[in-house]
């Protein structure tokens, strides 16, 4: 029985990939209308790349890909191909940049975190052979413990479970950038 993606999407039979075909209408389709950075260092068009992110999330990551441009009109320009596959590995680039740097902010505030609930419960245990008597301290006491125990299990959440979401993001991320970048034309 086929996979429910692979009646969807292409397999190309040279290299195997499962191919994700975008048509664009010519080149300039691909950068975003609004950047005016030189080229190369253009954005890719939001909607494409929703519509890439759409698509791959079809299509298990063991799988590599292959992103087709199939263009309608015009001959192949070499150089205007070379800009689209770096402006491709730049835009690819950055996104993993960024989820390298929420994996830092999340292990940063875990360990801030662990370090305050440490500290909490350290006073708690100097603070515990001392006889309360009255119910202020009774409470202070108390959230000291409790205090400690829950910026210990925030600390554990962060570490634990929130930082599985950068990792399998930036999985994603970069089998875009290993992805093959080819193009097809109308003519051709």
């Amino acid at each position: 029985m086929k996979k429910n993606y692979e009646q969807v999407f292409k397999r190309n039979p040279e290299n195997g990939k499962i191919l994700i075909e975008v048509s664009l209408n010519d080149y300039l389709e691909f950068f975003h209308e609004w950047d005016n950075a030189v080229f190369k260092k253009r954005d890719m068009h939001p909607e494409l790349a929703a519509f890439l992110e759409e698509c791959s999330q079809d299509i298990p990551l063991k799988e590599e890909l292959e992103i087709q441009f199939y263009l309608e009109t015009g001959a192949p320009d070499p150089r205007q191909e070379e800009t689209i596959r770096t402006s491709y590995r730049n835009f690819y680039n950055a996104l993993i940049f960024w989820e390298k740097k929420e994996v830092k902010r999340i292990v940063a505030g875990s360990g801030i975190l662990l370090l305050i609930a440490l500290t909490l419960l350290l006073l708690y245990t100097v603070l515990s052979g001392k006889e309360t008597d009255t119910v202020v301290s009774s409470v202070l006491m108390e959230s000291l413990l409790i205090g400690g125990w829950v910026l210990t299990w925030e600390a554990f959440h962060g570490i634990a479970i929130d930082i599985i979401q950068p990792f399998k993001r930036r999985k994603a991320m970069r089998r875009f950038l290993h992805a093959a970048v080819s193009f097809r034309y109308a003519d051709r």
